[in-house]
């Protein structure tokens, strides 16, 4: 099996996703099919906000919209003043960038050799996938408290993140597989299906009691091979903290200048 950890080809990766952040400038035509990524034209991530925010159900999703100029059209003189004084960036340029930052948060910082030991999973570039599948999951759900609506930001950073995330899938792929680029497409395709299994399944969970959302980890992050229940339990709550410390994050450090730190999976010991 090809192996691959996020340490394997991560200059490039990093470089690629630099350019495609300039890229997504000119992508506001473009169709889901175009982009790549089936998930956008499929349903939106459900999940619990405060109290102070609306509880988002999932939705069938036709087109992807990056008009977030029309909502802005909207706004108040004032507002529209403050915005082209630079006070508040919530044009279409800074949701893109700031969703590849959110993105590169994920591939960058998390700690995925902790993931592979703790669960004893091979380091193999599907297990790679898994993890960052996870937590891309997790970016999607914050991204929809943003507004889930037709030509809302939430709504245009959930499409721009998957798209980045399948750019620097498919990158990684082909220099994984370059004496055999054929095999490509239909890995891809196949994790493409798999992904959006897996974005309903850990909907379902979080919507839930943990019951439902380690039963969900358990078929798909854990490939349903994991009988320590500990570990298990571990996950859940790893899960839950990191929902939490995104829902705390405002809208300025989530969609506008992201700040995101993520949590270990395990806390390192402190020396007594």
């Amino acid at each position: 099996m090809i192996r691959a950890t996020s340490r394997l080809t991560g200059s490039l990766c990093r470089e690629v996703r630099v350019g495609f952040a300039v890229n997504l400038v000119h992508s506001e035509n473009r169709t889901p099919t175009e982009l790549g990524c089936s998930y956008v034209a499929h349903r939106c991530p459900t999940t619990t906000i405060r109290n102070a925010r609306k509880i988002y159900t999932g939705r069938i999703l036709a087109t992807v919209s990056t008009n977030v100029h029309d909502v802005e059209s909207k706004d108040g003189f004032l507002k529209r003043f403050i915005k082209k004084m630079g006070w508040i960036d919530n044009s279409a340029t800074r949701l893109r960038v700031s969703s590849c930052l959110l993105y590169e948060s994920v591939v960058d910082h998390i700690n995925y050799s902790q993931f592979f030991e703790y669960f004893n999973m091979p380091d193999t570039f599907n297990t790679w996938f898994l993890i960052t599948e996870l937590h891309v999951w997790m970016l999607l759900v914050r991204s929809m408290a943003e507004g889930d609506e037709k030509g809302a930001a939430g709504r245009f950073m959930r499409n721009c993140i998957v798209e980045t995330m399948w750019n620097d899938v498919t990158t990684r792929a082909k220099q994984l597989t370059m004496d055999n680029p054929s095999a490509v497409r239909p890995q891809i395709q196949q994790l493409s299906e798999q992904f959006q299994a897996a974005l309903i399944s850990y909907d379902e969970g979080i919507s839930y009691d943990d019951k439902a959302l380690a039963a969900a980890l358990w078929r798909r992050f854990l490939g349903g091979r994991c009988d320590d229940y500990e570990k298990l339990e571990l996950l859940v709550g790893y899960v839950r903290k990191q929902v939490s410390m995104l829902d705390q994050l405002s809208r300025y450090d989530f969609a506008i200048k992201p700040a995101i730190k993520w949590a270990p999976l395990v806390e390192s010991k402190q020396p007594t």
